[in-house]
């Protein structure tokens, strides 16, 4: 049931509704749903470029003041609420000067966390989160916790708000534009590997980590956080938990509550008897790293007194998320594996270490200024035998490539393996099947970039890649 008290505070506000994407236009219809009061939307798309549903639904809204197309900032007057998109920086000059005006920064998940009846776990980190999120909300799925799992992965939270009850447990995927003005923490935080992303939109990676630690800095005694201690930064954002910490890490060690022991997961109870999860090779997932995402559903469940063989039936019966090393096709002992949620060098350094056979990656995208040393020393030190690039990010990865073997040293591959440069996926595809060797190997579209640009999102990035492979085979 919402809370009537937190609504009636927003009736007196003069709101501005900033960027009528997914979230934008969820949070719209709710406070449309529940509020009677005018409300100012702002989106840099003119009016004829939203479906038709939805200018049938603004038209007839009489109290709604449109702000839409280029100069759709410029005319902007005093708010006292600023509902922004996760995609709009803070740092723009027109939002500047409204919060210098007196408004305060407000968003889909901010309102979902003040209004939600329910019990919130939030994920969050650079890598991993979408899959670990999904984890989670199997575990309790299978063992009959009543779950929803929000967030960053697919529809706004808010849409979903009705269905929530006081019973219900929230798995919120939460990404680093979410939580930066978010002012209210989860029940149970879980943060994996926090690197550097989303240069683009923030000032630096200092920033981008502060965006982050919302997940625990307003927790209290009676919250948990979870978290992989050799992870340095994910350490340090953990570190301003007032919760009980939970640690979990692929070695055993005194404070690990779930750790990898002689290739099986394992859990230690709080009396300190450790028991037997799962084998590794019984989990449905491809790749060392994956045992980082599983770890926090491990302990999660435990913590719920779900009994460990439930535990264990859930983790067996996971199904890989679409576009995270997904299996396409395969074609005369050639396998096609579509990574597109791989939008760092870390993830795909983490693809690239699944396989043994030779590798042909299609990468590259969206220039987001991350550092591509590291994964140009991966491709050259595994068996990567060709290299497919789009641009723009692809253009740097090759010139970091030849950079490092232009260095002579005596433990770094000096030959570089045969690059070619695509225009589409469907062109990057069929460059990659020629690099194949005969004997066959893996083609692997992991982009380590965004997909913005020459695609809609990771998953149009995804789509194209599986109806090009389709295609070929």
């Amino acid at each position: 049931m919402i809370d009537p008290k937190t609504l009636q505070r927003l009736q007196n506000k003069k709101i501005l509704i900033l960027g009528l994407g997914a979230e934008g236009w969820s949070t719209y219809q709710f406070l449309r749903q529940h509020l009677q009061l005018q409300l100012t939307l702002a989106d840099q798309r003119p009016l004829d470029q939203f479906t038709a549903d939805q200018q049938a639904i603004l038209e007839k809204d009489q109290l709604a003041k449109l702000q839409f197309g280029p100069n759709y900032l410029k005319k902007t007057t005093k708010f006292d609420l600023i509902f922004k998109a996760p995609g709009i920086p803070q740092t723009l000059p027109a939002v500047q000067k409204l919060l210098k005006k007196g408004a305060q920064l407000a968003s889909n998940t901010q309102l979902f966390f003040e209004l939600c009846p329910g019990k919130i776990i939030g994920v969050t980190g650079t890598k991993g989160k979408s899959t670990t999120a999904a984890l989670i909300h199997q575990v309790l799925k299978i063992g009959g916790i009543k779950t929803l799992l929000l967030g960053n992965i697919g529809t706004p939270a808010l849409t979903f708000l009705e269905e929530i009850q006081e019973d219900t447990l929230v798995v919120y995927e939460l990404s680093s534009h979410q939580l930066e003005t978010l002012t209210i923490s989860p029940y149970i935080a879980v943060i994996q590997e926090v690197t550097s992303e989303h240069l683009d939109y923030y000032a630096n990676t200092k920033a981008y980590q502060q965006a982050k630690t919302a997940i625990t800095r307003g927790q209290n005694s009676g919250d948990i956080v979870i978290y992989d201690p050799q992870f340095e930064i994910t350490a340090k954002i953990a570190s301003l938990s007032q919760g009980r910490h939970r640690r979990h890490s692929l070695k055993e060690g005194p404070e690990t509550v779930a750790f990898v022991r002689q290739d099986t997961l394992m859990y230690r109870q709080p009396g300190g008897q450790v028991v037997s999860v799962l084998p590794n090779n019984q989990l449905p997932l491809l790749g060392k790293h994956n045992l980082h995402n599983v770890l926090p559903a491990v302990i999660i469940g435990h913590l719920l007194n779900l009994e460990t063989e439930t535990i264990a039936t859930a983790l067996r019966q996971f199904k890989t998320l679409p576009h995270r090393l997904e299996l396409v096709a395969e074609r005369q002992a050639t396998q096609y594996y579509n990574d597109s949620l791989a939008t760092t060098p870390e993830a795909t350094i983490s693809a690239l270490a699944v396989f043994d056979r030779p590798v042909v990656l299609i990468a590259g995208g969206w220039e987001r200024d991350q550092d591509f040393t590291a994964l140009a020393r991966t491709i050259l030190a595994k068996n990567v035998v060709g290299l497919v690039l789009l641009q723009s990010t692809g253009q740097r990865l090759a010139a970091t490539l030849q950079q490092i073997v232009s260095v002579k040293t005596t433990d770094q591959p000096t030959k570089l393996p045969p690059m070619k440069f695509a225009e589409t996926m469907a062109q990057a595809v069929h460059y990659a099947h020629q690099l194949v060797p005969s004997d066959g190997g893996v083609v692997l579209m992991s982009p380590a970039s965004a997909s913005f640009g020459r695609f809609k999102n990771y998953q149009d990035r995804g789509r194209q890649f599986q109806e090009a492979v389709k295609k070929l085979v």
